[in-house]
């Protein structure tokens, strides 16, 4: 555990829920990906694509910062409270549904997770981006590293920790809904996601 008193601030806490929010559509694009051998049944396939999709979508809605205020910095606060509360139920169901969503990535990419992936894809979902193994999922279990060791202290930081930093500044709305255009506009998959063809 950290040796800082304080508690993880608000933007630490969307950081992390972005990275999870990216390592779970890589999760959701292979699940739907069409496969030509049994590497898994079908059924399962889909259902465990329906878990992590609906997963997908309540962190979206979390990190989604349309709906900050930006009156006063005592109710930015309080809702920043809300986001960190919902963010923390969503992590701890997230590190719960890791190590199944890394095993079935690893047998529907034919790849192992610590080293050597087969392709950029599964080398970004295990390793991080670039290779920066903090984001990557590894197992999806805390003792191995990368990503759910990252949320796994910052859950306990958040229940350690004896207050929170108030933030000092209101956010610039117009950044904010472009960067919110620009999430789902880039994640094309969530959109289409429960749309019948």
């Amino acid at each position: 555990m950290a040796d800082n008193a304080e508690k993880p601030e608000y933007e630490e806490w969307l950081h992390w829920g972005r990275v999870v929010i990216d390592r779970l559509s890589s999760c959701a694009q292979v699940y739907s990906k069409p496969l030509y051998d049994k590497a898994m049944p079908q059924e399962s396939r889909q259902s465990r694509n329906h878990r992590t999709i609906d997963l997908l979508r309540r962190l979206e809605a979390m990190v989604d910062e349309t709906d900050t205020p930006s009156d006063s910095l005592i109710e930015l606060d309080h809702h920043g409270e809300r986001v960190i509360d919902g963010l923390a139920v969503l992590f701890r169901e997230s590190l719960r549904a890791l190590p199944e969503l890394s095993a079935d990535m690893q047998k529907l990419l034919k790849s192992p997770w610590r080293e050597k992936c087969n392709g950029r894809l599964a080398d970004e979902l295990f390793r991080g981006p670039m290779g920066y193994e903090p984001e990557g999922i590894g197992s999806g279990l805390p003792e191995d590293g990368r990503l759910p060791e990252m949320l796994a202290d910052l859950l306990e930081r958040e229940e350690a920790g004896d207050g929170r930093l108030p933030r000092e500044t209101l956010p610039d709305i117009p950044e904010r809904h472009d960067d919110v255009a620009r999430r789902w506009g880039a994640n094309r998959f969530l959109r289409s996601a429960g749309r019948v063809e």
